[in-house]
């Protein structure tokens, strides 16, 4: 045994998830290292440091193809981070379905990660990521699904810069499943509820339609706007027929977005709206989740 090996033990990072392992949260993966977070879509790059804290850091937003950004900004991104850890979210190039009757075996959404056919069945495509969050009062889960080929090319890219990835993920999935947590639908036995949940990210749009907690309609788009709303506002239109007036709208953006509230006030005359937005929302997930 090494000096180095008994030192690991007294200073516990022997007992610490390994900084790649996606299953365990990113902040016990790295107590008290700089981390960075990524989050990129068709033409744009957000960045935001972690600090040893845990606290946010520095930041900034840039235009332009993702892998030609990272390669000019590298060098910062490294100096933000010890041993370049990152966490990317990808808000281009993804899929989000509603789906029926999948697979509920006990673990299921952990397993799709590594052996999605065995949850998917036929519905399995090879050459895809999945992650799945399914329903606890009906058989509808929510599916995401991403292509295989270009997170391998893009954890590829972030090597060669010296960014080593440590999660990839879906930044309007992980606001969905935010909005899904913060109105109890994942619990039973409470009362059936109704909502409308509306979700904006780096420019991409999801909107899902609950009826007394029945998942029954959803639609999600990527690359819809960029700084401003209107294009997002026309995708959500059609949902004014088919939203009663007692259904509260939930409304999640990855900052705060007054443009984005206004007008859907303005399209959906009567209803209650509640703005889950907060500054900084998808890098405070991310961080500590």
């Amino acid at each position: 045994m090494t000096f180095r090996d008994i030192f690991s033990v007294l200073n516990f990072s022997a007992f610490r998830p390994e900084p790649d392992d996606a299953s365990s949260g990113w902040r016990r993966r790295f107590p008290r290292q700089k981390t960075v977070l990524l989050s990129l879509g068709r033409a744009l790059v957000a960045w935001r440091g972690v600090l040893r804290n845990g606290h946010l850091g520095e930041g900034d937003i840039y235009r332009g193809e993702p892998k030609e950004v990272l390669a000019q900004i590298a060098l910062n991104l490294k100096d933000a981070a010890d041993d370049g850890w990152c966490a990317v979210s990808l808000n281009t190039r993804y899929v989000i379905s509603l789906e029926t009757n999948l697979s509920r075996r006990p673990g299921s959404e952990e397993i799709i990660k590594t052996n999605p056919r065995s949850v998917l069945g036929a519905r399995y495509e090879r050459g895809k990521r999945y992650a799945v969050t399914h329903s606890p009062e009906t058989n509808s889960s929510i599916l995401l699904a991403c292509d295989e080929e270009y997170l391998r090319k893009l954890e590829s890219s972030l090597r060669e810069v010296g960014l080593p990835v440590g999660r990839v993920c879906c930044g309007t999935y992980v606001l969905l499943r935010h909005a899904l947590t913060h109105t109890n639908t994942t619990k039973g036995g409470e009362k059936p509820a109704s909502y409308f949940y509306i979700i904006c990210c780096q420019g991409s749009v999801c909107a899902l339609v609950q009826d007394l907690d029945r998942w029954m309609e959803l639609r999600s788009r990527t690359d819809v706007y960029e700084e401003e709303e209107n294009p997002a506002l026309e995708l959500l239109a059609p949902f004014k027929l088919r939203i009663p007036p007692a259904v509260e709208i939930i409304v999640v953006c990855d900052h705060p977005f007054p443009g984005m509230i206004q007008g859907i006030e303005r399209i959906f005359v009567g209803h209650k709206i509640t703005d889950l937005s907060q500054p900084d929302l998808l890098w405070t997930l991310t961080a500590q989740n």
